[in-house]
């Protein structure tokens, strides 16, 4: 007797072995790039509202821009659904260029004439602004998160998900470290290069997504995903639809409402905590300009130090997939948690260049092995045709979280008063999260 037909939309059932990496790569290097603009981003804008004396804003346009992709999240999965990733993307790298465009022409305002040249509220304004259609693109790069599985099999997608952000090294060599060289590229004009840098990177994204193999979209599409975890091919042949997977009986699908995947899931889990990595490692990020600034450190020693910080972040995803197939997600999660307070603790050594540089490489590492099994298990619980409505969750709920907390950061850390301080808080998050991680084991 011939057994139930199933159908995958994983790159291996229908591409060769050399295709699903020419993708995979591909999107690497789509997460390299959106990335690591708004790596630019960061220093960009911090340094420019800290020269014209908005310290207390200057994390404010990384802010927007996340909490605006928030909403965007929600979104895209359902545009991607409609017209597929490569429009979708496309389309996010324009409304990227403008808003990168805009911040350009903020530092451009009082060297063309169109304000004074100590007049810096043009300039503010137009570089917190541009922020704004950015939140499109950032919100599409973390999809690319999701829209590997689909060249992806089920057990090779924490591979694939850790070789995606491995794409993140680009963003290193290419976002802040380069950034050294754009900030005074254009004359009189300190940092427009940043932002045209930014632009520029953007139009990057949009051709590696045109040459991306994408699927159709899923309404144009008869396939249809199955994502089932660690079972063998009998035992995924024998789940029925109330089981991890669905069930294909001829042409018929069963397709769970939001609901019921959060109740039949780990999925409210697996948000939570890629919230809590990011936001820790965010607020980590974000606020080390302040107390190296305090410590007279140069512009130059933040950006290799943060340089350090993503090399952290990505370098890993050359080996996390198999660290995390093999021990499992939720003790890789742990680890990574309990790597960001070792971080932490060498900010509390002393102040010297060295001990700011290691703390933030390993708060780095700390994100890779805490965020990339969570993001890989919301691929793996949910079919193709539900993922719209899973990843739209998952995003929105955690680039929410993200811009709030880097809208408001910079106020939190002037209100504490104390790098220590606010060092003593972060770690006391990241132990409380090791410990979430270890009970889920």
């Amino acid at each position: 007797m011939a057994p139930p037909t199933w159908t995958s939309s994983t790159a291996t059932t229908t591409r060769s072995r050399s295709n699903m990496i020419k993708n995979v790569l591909l999107l690497a290097g789509m997460w390299g790039m959106g990335l690591g603009a708004a790596f630019v981003q960061l220093p960009a804008t911090q340094n420019l509202l800290i020269d014209a004396g908005y310290a207390s804003i200057s994390t404010a346009p990384l802010g927007i821009i996340m909490l605006g992709s928030a909403p965007c999240a929600v979104v895209i999965p359902k545009i991607i659904s409609k017209f597929g990733e490569k429009k979708t993307f496309i389309a996010g790298s324009f409304f990227g260029i403008v808003g990168a465009i805009m911040q350009m022409i903020g530092p451009l305002t009082t060297t063309i004439g169109l304000a004074a040249a100590n007049d810096v509220t043009p300039q503010v304004v137009l570089v917190v602004i541009g922020a704004l259609p950015q939140a499109f693109m950032y919100a599409s790069t973390n999809n690319l998160r999701f829209s590997v599985s689909q060249f992806s099999t089920p057990e090779f997608l924490p591979k694939a998900t850790a070789l995606v952000l491995l794409g993140g090294v680009l963003s290193a060599l290419l976002g802040p470290l380069l950034s050294a060289v754009t900030r005074s590229m254009i004359p009189g004009a300190l940092y427009a290069g940043n932002f045209l840098q930014i632009a520029l990177m953007y139009v990057v994204f949009a051709t590696l997504a045109f040459f991306a193999d994408f699927k159709q979209p899923i309404a144009d599409s008869d396939d249809v995903r199955i994502v089932v975890d660690d079972l063998s091919l009998v035992e995924r042949q024998e789940i029925t639809a109330a089981g991890e997977g669905t069930r294909i009986d001829g042409n018929a699908t069963t397709e769970r409402t939001l609901w019921e995947i959060i109740k039949g899931t780990d999925l409210p889990l697996l948000t939570t905590f890629q919230c809590l990595s990011y936001n820790i490692m965010a607020m980590y990020m974000g606020q080390l300009k302040l107390p190296m600034a305090a410590s007279g450190y140069s512009v130059d020693s933040y950006t290799y130090a943060l340089t350090a910080h993503m090399l952290g972040m990505f370098l890993p995803g050359l080996f996390s997939g198999q660290v995390i197939n093999r021990f499992g997600t939720w003790s890789t999660t742990a680890v990574g948690f309990l790597l960001f307070p070792v971080g932490g603790s060498m900010f509390l050594i002393n102040d010297s260049l060295a001990m700011f540089v290691l703390g933030i490489t390993i708060v780095g590492i700390g994100w890779n092995f805490s965020f990339v099994g969570p993001s890989a298990e919301v691929s793996k619980i949910c079919s193709r045709a539900e993922q719209s409505k899973v990843v739209g969750f998952n995003d929105g709920i955690m680039l929410l979280t993200v811009g709030i907390f880097f809208m408001t950061a910079s106020k939190i850390y002037i209100a504490v008063g104390s790098w220590n301080v606010f060092n003593y808080i972060l770690i006391g998050f990241s132990v409380f999260s090791a410990l979430l991680s270890l009970l889920r084991c």
